[in-house]
């Protein structure tokens, strides 16, 4: 799903286009030592690498989410007490008690709507970002889409030609620090763009994940730089267990280790408690991506037969799997324990403050 209106209908609007696929050798410096943290990064991104089809983990500001929902919980917290106080003072008059009422109601609907939205994505899990597959053996590129303000429109299945993308580093108008990869498809006769896949991933470099892509869909697979250690295959999309996803922020980042095992279960204890709702909030994201895969007309375009890989992604464990079945004791504990941990913290802290 695209979050904002293409800004480039022409060609020639684009800002900073750079080599097209095979048109010119890939800068394998790109990919060396010294870019070692955007390698890292985009290792831990991948969900699925094979001799097929190459997908990520989309990315999005979790953060943003947590403070906005801190915010208004509290704002809403807060205007409770406060009407609770204005009830018990208007209690004897009916008409003014009417009136308070209808203030408290008019105050608790918008107040409550982010935690309602919230609690209903977590059940329904309405996909909200677009999943790319580039396919090396058919050497496409295919996602769904649907305009974000189409939200009833159900998704539509693209497929491009690698050969016909143009990359473009295109600084983002709603936040010029950050310059994301943007690729587009244009009318060969006319120059309109006919597709716009906006990779948005703003914590690598652009040029390093274009050279990462280009060496996945161009080059052998020894060229392309993956660390077992690092590369996991997460089932995150056809998992039953929230808080099996929200695990994955933890093991990313080398907390947890990816064998679902007991260690450092601790320090996501302490982490989690303070930002639980972020964490699951990015966890719903990760469980309900789109997948094309399951579409009729995409599985067409898959030849190979899940065996033989040869990109070395670390295998799930037996344990993994319990847990993304939502049957990992350690998991469902540990996150049950925390959730009671945060509202617990935030309950206090509204009592304290009002008291």
């Amino acid at each position: 799903m695209q979050l904002r209106n293409d800004f480039a209908t022409h060609i020639s609007e684009l800002n900073n286009p750079i080599e097209r696929p095979y048109t010119t050798s890939i800068d394998k410096s790109l990919l060396e030592s010294t870019k070692k943290d955007d390698i890292e990064h985009l290792n831990k991104e991948i969900h699925d690498v094979n001799p097929d089809y190459l997908t990520f983990l989309p990315a999005y500001f979790w953060v943003f989410y947590f403070a906005i929902g801190w915010v208004y919980f509290s704002s809403f917290m807060f205007l409770i007490v406060s009407t609770d106080r204005l009830l018990h003072l208007q209690g004897s008059n009916i008409p003014l008690l009417i009136v308070d009422i209808f203030i408290a109601l008019f105050i608790f609907i918008p107040s409550c709507t982010p935690l309602i939205l919230l609690l209903y994505q977590f059940i329904t899990k309405k996909p909200f970002r677009t999943q790319y597959y580039f396919l090396k053996k058919q050497q496409k590129i295919a996602y769904y889409y649907r305009p974000l303000w189409k939200f009833r429109q159900p998704y539509e299945l693209k497929v491009v030609d690698y050969k016909d993308v143009i990359p473009d580093l295109h600084q983002d108008p709603y936040n010029r620090a950050y310059t994301p990869l943007n690729l587009y498809v244009a009318d060969p006769e006319t120059g309109d763009i006919t597709h716009h896949l906006k990779l948005e991933d703003y914590r690598v470099n652009p040029r390093v994940q274009w050279a990462f892509i280009r060496t996945y869909m161009e080059s052998p697979a020894d060229d392309l730089p993956i660390d077992n250690e690092i590369c996991q295959a997460y089932p995150a999309d056809t998992s039953k267990s929230l808080f099996a996803c929200a695990d994955i922020i933890y093991r990313k980042n080398g907390i947890l280790p990816s064998d679902h095992s007991g260690d450092g279960q601790i320090m996501v204890f302490i982490i989690g408690s303070i930002i639980a709702l972020g964490n699951l909030f990015q966890a719903n994201h990760y469980q309900c991506t789109k997948r094309a895969i399951l579409h009729l007309d995409f599985q067409k375009l898959l030849t190979w037969d899940g065996q033989n890989n040869p990109y070395p992604i670390q295998p799930v464990t037996y344990e993994a799997k319990l847990a993304f079945d939502g049957r990992n004791w350690e998991v469902n504990v540990r996150w049950v324990c925390i959730i009671l941990t945060n509202v617990g913290l935030f309950v206090w802290a509204v009592v304290a403050y009002n008291s």
